[in-house]
């Protein structure tokens, strides 16, 4: 968690807080998968050293280990070693809007415009080659798109007449936006959080189409479900799943201007199940959450990409 400019971890029995770095930059944390390493802003930390990725505009952690981190921009994806070293570009698209690495660690998934000009969902091997429509819909803009830890990937597309849906897609259903519609508002949708142990549970956010973690009036959601009191009617923004049923929630009772106060929150999400929300602690300037990621899947099974090895 982070606080008056310090970066504080706290273990699963919510305990005395530790000090991990003393002088904090930013807000826009991000633990790598097995949370031996973290982003903060535009910063990589390791054990002994710090590392700046310039002329980004977004930053995914490649998987199942997190040795690399890739950057984008609209001309350009890259991804280098943790140390700084050994930067390879891994471009595959005209221009790209975002990617996300593929849990086997051997694919991307990237959303962007390929040079003939068509929009959509691609997949290439984690070196940029072999790139393959997974879907399109000249009515929708895709925004986002999350792995879930089986290897099968999750979007959200804003279609035109202003409707929001989140689709889970097969990767079989090429070139389509046909997949399962799981959540379908009128309010932007963001900040995906799929839960690393269970499939079936997603979270994310409702109302906000920005960066920050604060956006006034939006809040978290898990399958389609506002939070329970006292978290419901709250500004909040989903942290990350410390399990499969454990979500780590941002809210903010007194505005975007004040402090948050950082939450667990359970359900079981069953008819009959009970919810619950612990306050862990308040008055912090913004938190990550840190579990070390599951046994990667088997990589996408696809007739004219070849599977390299994880990197």
């Amino acid at each position: 968690m982070a606080y008056q400019g310090r970066l504080y971890g706290l273990g699963a029995d919510w305990g005395s807080p530790r000090c991990l770095i003393d002088d904090l930059q930013s807000t826009d944390i991000a633990w790598g998968p097995e949370g031996d390493r973290v982003r903060i802003g535009d910063q990589v930390h390791g054990q002994s050293q710090v590392m700046t990725i310039g002329d980004a505009t977004s930053l995914e952690w490649t998987a199942p280990t997190g040795t690399r981190i890739v950057g984008v921009n609209a001309e350009r994806v890259w991804k280098v070693d943790v140390d700084g070293t050994a930067e390879t570009d891994i471009t595959f698209l005209e221009t790209t809007d975002d990617v996300a690495y593929h849990p086997a660690g051997t694919h991307v998934l990237a959303i962007g415009t390929d040079s003939t000009g068509q929009y959509g969902l691609w997949l290439a091997t984690n070196e940029g080659l072999g790139s393959l429509l997974i879907a399109s819909d000249g009515a929708a803009v895709i925004s986002e798109a999350a792995w879930s830890w089986l290897g099968e990937p999750l979007f959200v597309a804003a279609h035109q007449d202003g409707t929001w849906h989140i689709h889970r897609v097969e990767l079989s259903a090429e070139g389509s936006l046909e997949g399962p519609i799981v959540v379908e508002a009128e309010d932007s949708i963001d900040r995906l959080l799929p839960a690393r142990h269970d499939p079936v549970m997603l979270a994310y956010r409702s109302g906000a189409e920005a960066a920050t973690d604060c956006v006034d009036g939006a809040r978290a959601m898990v399958n389609g479900v506002d939070l329970p009191e006292p978290l419901s009617g709250l500004t909040s923004t989903p942290v990350g799943w410390l399990s499969a049923e454990r979500l780590l929630v941002l809210a903010y009772p007194d505005g975007c201007d004040a402090p948050a106060d950082l939450w667990s929150f359970s359900a079981g999400f069953c008819p009959g199940s009970e919810y619950g929300a612990t306050l862990i602690v308040s008055g912090i300037d913004g938190a990550a959450a840190r579990e070390t990621a599951p046994s990667p899947p088997p990589p996408p099974d696809f007739t004219g990409i070849i599977d390299p090895a994880p990197a």
